[in-house]
């Protein structure tokens, strides 16, 4: 592979949760994390060390506040088209705004992808320097294949699918499909939530991009069983090329991104794309990629009258227990002025 632009951010991983916590005590100002009952999200929470600890509860969660003692943010949804803006925008005001110059970790583990991603384009945004996020690997999903991230209330049994939109931001700008128009989803474990976003736009290729390495050698298997079961729909055949980045890199994969959409800009003409929509289905790290991808190459895409989105299947409820065992924290720091400080130089 290519060194590129991306593999100059810092990454580093540690196999013990204590040597995270050894190397990171005291350093940081701010600590947030979203709630959800799985030890790598709680275990990391009670034993780093920050001035300050914020637990984030989604909405679509649905989780009992009642035994949390740290310090909770919550926020009633007034409308769900802008759901991820609303509750971060208020999160942001809260607690980062005021900090801006702050030492600041972000624990996506537990995040909802959607409130992930609104959450990164504000944060470049707001022109933040930099910002740790850490994403810890479970050892299993709790039902292997078959784990569904996407969850049903029984008391309720309505479609946990909401239509799928765009992930808001200032670039929302629509326009009429071109005839090459591509789509990209990072397809995970819930074939639900591939299926659903599938046939939602319009566009002539239909990309699957799967975590390789996988998170653990077994996930790999289990990511293919349910790439299976949206294999017609995405139109795959046996010969055509699939992309590929590891599951824990966000680095490599907004890497891959941008150099396969280059190549295909580059095949095809820009002026038969109108639309290159991204969908983040799989884990935290790659969302993380998708996301660094479309802040840093927006711009570029823009002058090439090309829209880039950031495309996901809503849900009214999402699962806040789906994996088991702690394998490996990841650290990514994100200097959000890194591409520029290297021009400048």
């Amino acid at each position: 592979m290519l060194i590129g632009k991306y593999h100059l951010f810092k990454y580093q991983s540690y196999r013990e949760i204590n040597h995270f916590t050894k190397d990171h005590d005291s350093k940081y100002d701010l600590f947030i994390s979203a709630f959800t009952h799985e030890d790598i999200v709680t275990t990391t929470f009670n034993k780093l060390e920050s001035k300050k600890k914020v637990w984030l509860i989604f909405p679509e969660y649905s989780i009992d506040r009642i035994h949390i003692k740290d310090e909770i943010f919550e926020l009633n949804i007034k409308d769900e088209s802008l759901k991820e803006a609303e509750y971060i925008n208020a999160m942001y005001s809260k607690y980062i705004k005021p900090n801006k110059k702050a030492q600041i970790c972000i624990d996506t583990t537990g995040f909802n992808k959607p409130y992930l991603v609104y959450l990164i384009i504000l944060l470049k945004r707001e022109g933040i320097h930099q910002i740790d996020f850490i994403y810890t690997e479970p050892k299993r999903y709790t039902k292997k294949d078959k784990t569904e991230f996407s969850s049903e209330k029984k008391e309720e049994k309505k479609n946990i699918i909401i239509e799928p939109r765009d992930i808001v931001s200032e670039h929302n700008y629509y326009s009429d499909a071109g005839e090459n128009d591509l789509f990209i989803i990072n397809v995970g474990y819930d074939s639900r939530l591939v299926n659903s976003v599938i046939n939602s736009v319009s566009a002539m290729v239909k990309k699957p991009l799967l975590g390789f390495p996988s998170l653990q050698p077994i996930m790999y298997q289990e990511n293919i069983l349910n790439l299976i079961k949206s294999k017609t729909e995405l139109g795959i055949e046996p010969n055509d090329e699939l992309l590929y980045a590891p599951a824990n890199n966000p680095f490599i994969t907004a890497h891959v991104l941008s150099e396969y959409i280059k190549k295909y800009v580059n095949r095809y003409g820009e002026d038969t794309i109108n639309n290159i929509y991204l969908s983040p289905l799989a884990t935290k790290a790659q969302t993380l990629g998708m996301t660094l991808f479309y802040i840093f190459e927006q711009e570029k895409y823009d002058d090439l009258d090309i829209n880039l989105h950031i495309h996901y299947p809503f849900t009214n409820t999402y699962s806040a227990s789906s994996s088991e065992g702690y394998f490996r924290i990841n650290k990514y720091t994100i200097e959000f002025n890194l591409f520029d400080k290297i021009t400048n130089n």
